[in-house]
């Protein structure tokens, strides 16, 4: 196997540039070259080789690698690199099945003229070969009505894929001159990649949120030296400049109807954005964020968001949050083709949730009377009638069953109350016939929605060719909005799933939801109750619960060449192939590139007092459990440096502890060595982005205390924030976060696992959530190779093996276990004593990428 070389080497061809002036070395793993900006880590190289070797199958795979060990630097490379080399390996083949279509035209012109003359069978005087392929000089023979023998070739090269089967089901029947057994096994290697031998595959790219779309579209462009088209698909809140539509309360909303009535000059002049030569190839924003688009597009007056949305269409690389691939209905308006492309979704962990989110539906009774308030004002206006008056009766029929006296609800808390079919009194069926939802019904509603939307279509197309010089072209009283028919389009996708006979037909549940309406909830408002005379006092909610993730997932799976997952905690594994119905081929583990002396993994059974350290629902209320646990966060809090992160199972138990904590005084003692900081439950970004500011703040100003913040497991503090270095030394986990036992998805979700033999047992899948969690809190600290930090488990029910197995490979591998927490502060005194005498006398090496080379081996 070869050294490395440098990249000052001839360019690959492909459609993928190098930039030379961005420094790399390139290494052979699994047989393809691929450019790295440094000396790769080893768990790099293994993703990198895991990586091509399943895109080379076209198979599905899971990578589960530690926050902080390059994954995205590696994914991208990885994934850029065989894809260029697959556009070469296509070329080679492509021009190989020329040359011997060639041949087999110059040794076989009977054969050729009798498939595409004249007078044989398939013959087709009037379909000509396109017209870059036959020259003014190579028409057809008028007289004769025959082709010449140059215009059946160049036929016969058009019509490649044709031309390649016509070649192979002769040759089982013949020898065909001037071809060889190669030849023939060459072309039947052609005819078995089927669409793969020409199509280019595309790259979609999804992660949890826009923030770490615009941190990959960083790695790419400062890191590595690929350059290639690339896209950001992103929302209109974060690309939309109309002053109008910013100050809304629906951004969406408001940017559909200033676009559907003329109003937006930035939308109509949106194509100025795709002439910039900053986002030309080898321009300053070759690849560019939403940030950059908006830059570009402001100054140009012109919308970003629909510009990037049309430079997605054509671009190879399209970066997204993951949504925008797993919603149907948002995956279609974003114009998403995934046929024979490659999806990565990193921030997996949480994936299953997400998909049975975006295969479900709900739609409350305000929102039905809305959409039956505006096809009544059409039909008022005479514009398609019948149409409009079958969706109000969709949405009049539905509103009236919500709101009904007398409704049953079988599941009720402190404010909702909800009722699920089926029942075992009545079937999903039944309730759908009740509701006169019968299939030649929903085939009226689609039809009407096919129609309505047609029409929609030809003003806008009306409205575009007579220019913002007419705006009332389009006024609000000619259509439905956006939303309203977004409502029907939701109805009609599920009602599609649930119907008798649809093989997810029992993979839904459909639910009444009843809460109170929140406009009447604040104590301002319930003073102004007389403006809100005619607000209901309650809300009612239709939904249509998939139980079943692989509802939408595996579509995704049955059109796409594969799917990576990938995520710094994925473990537990076990249950994504079963709950998303996809098979994946492999799996890998990687190890986290920090040193195992640089951090250190504690479970305690017990705390400083002796008591059992088990934060369940009754342990959590006793006074000795609340005690022990805050001296013990005391006593790990004087001697951790810097930063700490606490993680609990709930704002309630959260709330509970630092109550108590602070009639005892443990609090204050808390505060003595550590500025106290907790996460509020709710409230808005911008109040939690300012307690972070404040909590880094105080972390990067000298002082002696530290600080110490207080979450819980799935909240703000506990994903995709990255704590490194001195902003967190320490996390201390306290409790298993499981989901909300009396939860009714959660029951539901639980009975239905229990129901289908194929899945995870319902209490199985049950844990599984909670460990994920779990994981997901580890990865705080711990972000780079220098970094070093302790994990501390405050919980007796982790020094059982059984408990470890579920944690990520990096933590389960280093796990020590104490029962007594004298014996583990001991151990955690004397590891912080020895980072921290580390750190005063060694200074961070950076290894240099010319110095340190080492050969990947293919295996």
């Amino acid at each position: 196997m070869p050294n490395p070389t440098d990249t000052d080497s001839p360019a690959i061809q492909g459609d993928i540039r190098l930039d030379s002036s961005v420094k790399s070395t390139m290494y052979y793993i699994g047989g393809v070259p691929v450019h790295f900006p440094f000396v790769p880590y080893p768990s790099q190289l293994g993703m990198m080789n895991h990586m091509i070797r399943a895109l080379n199958k076209a198979q599905n795979t899971m990578i589960e690698s530690p926050t902080g060990s390059g994954k995205s630097l590696a994914l991208l490379c990885a994934t850029l690199a065989w894809r260029q080399s697959f556009v070469v390996r296509q070329r080679k083949m492509q021009e190989n099945v020329r040359q011997i279509i060639t041949r087999f035209c110059m040794h076989n012109t009977t054969l050729l003229r009798s498939r595409y003359g004249s007078n044989g069978t398939d013959a087709d005087p009037d379909k000509k070969p396109d017209a870059m392929e036959t020259h003014a000089s190579e028409k057809p023979d008028i007289l004769s009505n025959n082709y010449s023998f140059v215009t059946l070739q160049a036929r016969a090269q058009t019509l490649q894929s044709e031309t390649v089967d016509f070649i192979l089901d002769t040759s089982k029947k013949q020898t065909l001159v001037g071809l060889s057994k190669d030849d023939l096994a060459t072309l039947g290697e052609y005819q078995d990649a089927g669409k793969s031998a020409t199509q280019r595959p595309r790259i979609f790219f999804g992660t949890r949120t826009h923030k770490q779309v615009a941190q990959l579209v960083n790695e790419l462009r400062s890191k590595t030296p690929y350059r290639l088209r690339t896209a950001v698909l992103g929302s209109r809140a974060q690309t939309c400049t109309h002053p109008k539509a910013k100050r809304a309360e629906s951004v969406d909303d408001t940017c559909r109807q200033l676009r559907d009535d003329n109003n937006c000059g930035a939308y109509t002049g949106f194509r100025r954005v795709l002439g910039s030569k900053k986002l030309a190839e080898g321009g300053e924003l070759e690849i560019w964020d939403l940030e950059d688009i908006v830059s570009v597009a402001r100054p140009l007056v012109a919308c970003s968001y629909y510009a990037s949305r049309e430079l997605a269409a054509t671009a190879k690389l399209v970066f997204c949050p993951y949504n925008y691939i797993l919603d149907p209905a948002v995956r279609k308006a974003a114009g998403i083709e995934l046929e024979g492309n490659i999806v990565i979704l990193d921030e997996a962990h949480n994936i299953e949730n997400a998909a049975r989110d975006a295969g479900s539906f709900e739609v409350s009774d305000l929102q039905l009377a809305s959409l039956a308030h505006e096809c009544s004002g059409m039909f008022d206006h005479g514009i398609l009638r019948n149409e409009h008056l079958v969706l109000k009766s969709l949405a009049d029929t539905l509103a009236a069953w919500l709101q009904r006296d007398g409704a049953a609800f079988e599941y009720c808390d402190y404010e909702t109350q909800t009722s699920v079919w089926p029942k075992p009194e009545c079937s999903v069926d039944t309730l759908l016939t009740d509701l006169a939802l019968t299939p030649d019904y929903i085939s009226q509603v689609k039809s009407a929605q096919a129609k309505i939307e047609d029409y929609i279509a030809s003003l806008r197309t009306q409205s575009n060719e007579h220019g913002p010089e007419d705006p009332e072209l389009l006024p609000r009283d000619k259509h439905v909005s956006a939303g309203a028919l977004r409502v029907v389009e939701g109805l009609l996708r599920v009602l599609k799933h649930v119907a008798h006979g649809s093989k997810f037909a029992t993979d839904f549940r459909i639910a009444v939801v009843r809460h109170p309406n929140p406009e009447l909830r604040t104590s301002l408002k319930r003073k102004r109750q007389s403006a809100f005379e005619s607000k209901p006092a309650f809300i009612n909610t239709l939904s249509f619960w998939t139980m079943n993730p692989g509802v939408v997932f595996s579509e995704i799976a049955e059109q796409t060449r594969s799917i990576v997952l990938t995520s710094g905690t994925l473990s537990p594994l076990d249950s994504y192939a079963s709950e998303l119905q996809v098979d994946f081929a492999s799996t890998l583990e990687a190890n986290h590139v920090i040193a195992p002396s640089r951090f250190c993994a504690l479970a305690v059974e017990c705390g400083p007092s002796g008591v059992r350290l088990e934060a369940k629902y009754r342990t959590s209320d006793q006074l000795e459990f609340q005690d022990d646990v805050g001296e013990a966060i005391r006593a790990i809090a004087a001697r951790s440096p810097d930063g700490m992160l606490v993680f609990m199972p709930s704002y309630a138990l959260l709330n509970k502890l630092i109550a108590r904590w602070e009639a005892t005084g443990r609090l204050a003692e808390i505060r003595s060595h550590k500025t106290v900081f907790v996460e509020p439950q709710g409230g808005t970004k911008d109040q939690f982005d300012k307690l972070l500011l404040s909590y880094r703040k105080h972390l990067s100003e000298p002082n002696e205390t530290g600080a110490v913040m207080f979450g819980v497991f799935r909240g703000k503090v506990s994903e995709g924030i990255d704590f490194s270095d001195h902003f967190c030394r320490t996390v201390v986990n306290i409790g298993i976060p499981f989901p909300a036992f009396k939860d009714v998805k959660v029951m539901l979700k639980r009975e239905y696992n229990n129901e289908h033999t194929m899945l995870l047992n319902g209490s199985k899948w049950y844990d599984i959530q909670a460990f994920r969690a779990v994981n997901q809190a580890l990865g705080r600290c711990l972000r780079h190779k220098d970094d070093w930090g302790a994990i501390i488990m405050l919980e007796a029910r982790f020094v059982q093996n059984a408990n470890i197995a579920r944690l990520s490979k990096w933590v389960r591998g280093h796990m020590r276990v104490f029962g007594r927490f004298e014996n583990a502060k001991q151990y955690l005194d004397a590891f912080y004593d020895e980072r921290i005498s580390e750190d005063a006398k060694d200074m961070p090496q950076v290894l240099d990428a010319e110095e340190n080379v080492t050969i990947v081996l293919d295996e």
